[in-house]
């Protein structure tokens, strides 16, 4: 699953399969975490008839199976804008350095307040692919390969949460807002409501990436 290049001007929150017309986990995830009476209004609005003391289960049965397929696209772009379209760069890197899990537990996140821009040298320029260094350690944002990397030792136990290191958060600080809010959400995404086997980005050291 990517991030389709027409979402930059079209859908900025896209987060598609390619070409493969399909249900994916995102959207029924992202619909089991909507509350019936907006799935009652979503499911209006794509013009199914409204009908009175339906429970979510059956709403979300009834707009998988009636809604058309690139109608059921606008509305996973829809319930992805409606929780991150809004937050800027700095927000969601707020949530990117954290776990799933650490959201309840208050987890410990690393401090950005210790790294400056400024420590960051450029070594290969994007799109699609951004590569860095800073502090001794080499970083790479590969927005196309979905790939993230970093041969720090925090990096190296976070990534199996999906969580991003200090530097990988100061290199998308660094990289062009367009490409770090749409790179970040289809993390989030994909991280809070993706398959885990299928929809995952690839945390990697920058040897393999």
């Amino acid at each position: 699953m990517v991030i389709s290049s027409a979402s930059r001007t079209d859908k900025p929150f896209a987060v598609i399969h390619s070409g493969e017309c399909y249900t994916s986990a995102v959207l029924i995830n992202l619909l089991h975490d909507t509350s019936p009476p907006v799935l009652a209004l979503l499911a209006e609005k794509h013009g199914l008839q409204r009908i009175p003391g339906l429970t979510a289960r059956n709403l979300i049965t009834r707009i998988l199976a009636r809604v058309a397929d690139e109608d059921l696209l606008d509305l996973q772009n829809e319930l992805v804008a409606a929780r991150f379209g809004a937050l800027p760069i700095d927000a969601l890197l707020e949530i990117a350095l954290i776990g799933e899990q650490d959201h309840k537990g208050g987890g410990s996140k690393p401090r950005m307040d210790q790294i400056s821009l400024d420590e960051a040298t450029l070594l290969r320029s994007g799109p699609p692919r951004w590569d860095y260094t800073m502090r001794g350690h080499d970083q790479v944002i590969d927005v196309a390969q979905r790939l993230l990397a970093c041969d720090c030792e925090f990096f190296s136990f976070a990534s199996k949460r999906q969580v991003l290191c200090k530097h990988l958060a100061t290199a998308f600080k660094l990289i062009p807002s367009t490409y770090a809010r749409e790179a970040l959400i289809d993390l989030l995404v994909v991280r809070r409501y993706g398959d885990r086997q299928e929809d995952r980005w690839d945390f990697d050291s920058p040897r393999a990436a």
